[in-house]
């Protein structure tokens, strides 16, 4: 049997239960096969995370299928599968999680050292000023 649909249908099996990544993990073992795996299509980042958020997150027009079908479709919808084509929107949250980030710290930099420089003008100008 074929791999790639083993996991699909595993995938599509524990969004319906709504488990943990590491359960569906435990689940394709029978099936020996390990995540990560190089030859699947579709694969979570981390296995730290429930099933439900990774396809809502990162598998979008599946989530948005399984969502508006009932679980008697579920046959249908892994044959619509073989199609799916996912940009990895994993990299692109993380750079863009990261660039926010960095960004965030070069602006309390900044926002520091204007805060310091205004707080040493104001004594550097006091020099003539008596009570």
């Amino acid at each position: 049997m074929d791999t790639q649909r083993i996991y699909d249908a595993m995938l599509i099996k524990a969004f319906r239960a709504d488990v943990t990544l590491n359960q569906l993990r435990w689940w394709l073992k029978i099936y020996k096969i390990n995540l990560p795996e190089e030859t699947l299509k579709r694969q979570p980042r981390y296995l730290k995370m429930r099933v439900q958020p990774f396809v809502g997150t990162y598998l979008k027009p599946l989530a948005d299928r399984l969502w508006d079908t009932n679980k008697s479709e579920d046959i249908q919808t892994l044959d619509w599968m073989k199609n799916l084509e996912c940009k990895n929107t994993a990299n692109q949250i993380t750079n863009e999680l990261s660039r926010l980030r960095k960004n965030n710290i070069n602006n309390r930099r900044k926002a520091g050292f204007l805060k310091t420089n205004a707080e040493y003008q104001k004594i550097s100008n006091q020099w003539n000023v008596t009570k």
